[in-house]
């Protein structure tokens, strides 16, 4: 019978998914949490409740571990990982099993949810009581949308891919930021279809962006290995 302790965590990481129930790897984790623990690239696909976000969350945290410090400045807790969601839904579910995951340890966790431009949504996701009434308080807004930081991307540095149906409330904004892209020269990903802003739309996207990843996972293995020659 398989368990945890196989993949060599950290006792910290085993005693914290012990208190949430984790007893034997599901097939998704014995697969992934090997790769990821060992520094290599995942692409998997699994049912929902089949403990994807264990199969990557849980390595990873093994790999960042000896970064922890306990330190009050928050000079000391640079930032160490970033995940992307396609949901805020998910993205707060990944935080809160990342947050208990990495509870017996001095790593923390944070989610963050946005839109390439928060402004012309000012009454929703209760976004004004995070930065103040949006008419008031004009440039917090401009500093807090990815619109206006177009101009400090150089390009190749990000892997950018949009992905919107043309019925999406958000397809407006994306197709403004998929201009400014084209303005600034910036290499990216830009697919419309029609849908909208539900998950029928979104699972169709899937196939769209296994490809797109399957291109950067075999552009930056290409790179490294020219890097090593």
């Amino acid at each position: 019978m398989s368990n945890f302790s196989q993949f060599n965590l950290d006792p910290r990481i085993l005693s914290a998914i012990e208190r949430m129930g984790y007893k034997e790897p599901t097939p998704i984790q014995e697969e992934a949490i090997p790769v990821v623990c060992a520094g290599g690239d995942v692409m998997g696909a699994a049912q929902t409740g089949t403990g994807k976000t264990a199969g990557y969350g849980l390595p990873l945290i093994s790999r960042i571990l000896h970064h922890a410090n306990t330190s009050m400045s928050p000079a000391r807790h640079s930032v160490r990982a970033l995940i992307l969601t396609p949901t805020r839904e998910l993205a707060d579910q990944v935080n809160g099993n990342l947050e208990k995951y990495a509870a017996d340890t001095p790593l923390r966790a944070g989610v963050v949810f946005g839109g390439v431009d928060i402004r012309p949504f000012p009454n929703n996701w209760e976004m004004s009581k995070q930065l103040g009434n949006e008419s008031d308080n004009q440039e917090v807004w401009n500093r807090h949308t990815a619109i206006t930081q177009i101009d400090r991307i150089k390009n190749g540095e990000l892997a950018i891919i949009f992905d919107c149906g043309y019925s999406d409330f958000f397809f407006e904004v994306n197709n403004d930021f998929h201009k400014k892209l084209l303005k600034y020269k910036i290499d990216h990903d830009f697919l419309v279809r029609p849908g909208s802003h539900n998950g029928e739309y979104w699972k169709n996207s899937i196939d769209y962006q296994i490809v797109f990843f399957k291109k950067f996972f075999e552009k930056s293995a290409s790179s490294k290995l020219s890097a090593s020659l």
